[in-house]
C-alpha cells in the first residue's frame, strides 16, 4: 500500500498497486486500488485504448483472487516503484501518468 498527498487536498491517499503477468495473454496488465474501492487499469492493443474500472467490495479486505481472470490467473500486489518501472511489453507503463494526473506529489509517494 502507498499513502501519497495530492495537489488538490493535500489529504493523504492511499493506493495498492497490483500485476497481472502475461499468461494466457499476449500483454501483463497493472491495477491501481483507490479507497474508493475502485480497481482501475489502462490496456492499449493496436493503438485502441481500454481503460477498466472495477467496484470493489473492499479497500481494506481487497481480495485479488475475486479480480483474477482467464487471461491473467493471477494477481500479485506491488509496490509504486514497481508499478512506474515493469515493462508491459509494447504499451506505455501508463502508472506516472495516472498518479500526476491524480495530481499526486512525486516527492511525497512512499511505500507503506
Amino acid at each position: 500500500m502507498v499513502s501519497f498527498a495530492t495537489n488538490q487536498t493535500t489529504a493523504n491517499m492511499k493506493a495498492k498497486f497490483f500485476y497481472a503477468p502475461a499468461i494466457f495473454s499476449p500483454l501483463p496488465k497493472i491495477y491501481v486500488l483507490t479507497p474508493d474501492k475502485i480497481l482501475y487499469s489502462e490496456t492499449r492493443e493496436f493503438s485502441i485504448f481500454h481503460s477498466e474500472s472495477v467496484t470493489t467490495d473492499s479497500y481494506t479486505q481487497f481480495n485479488p483472487k475475486l479480480h483474477e481472470t482467464d487471461d491473467h490467473p493471477i494477481l500479485i500486489e506491488i509496490g509504486i516503484k514497481e508499478a512506474k518501472e515493469i515493462s508491459l511489453n509494447t504499451q506505455f507503463n501508463w502508472v506516472s501518468k495516472y498518479l500526476l494526473d491524480k495530481n499526486v506529489f512525486k516527492n511525497t509517494a512512499v511505500q507503506a
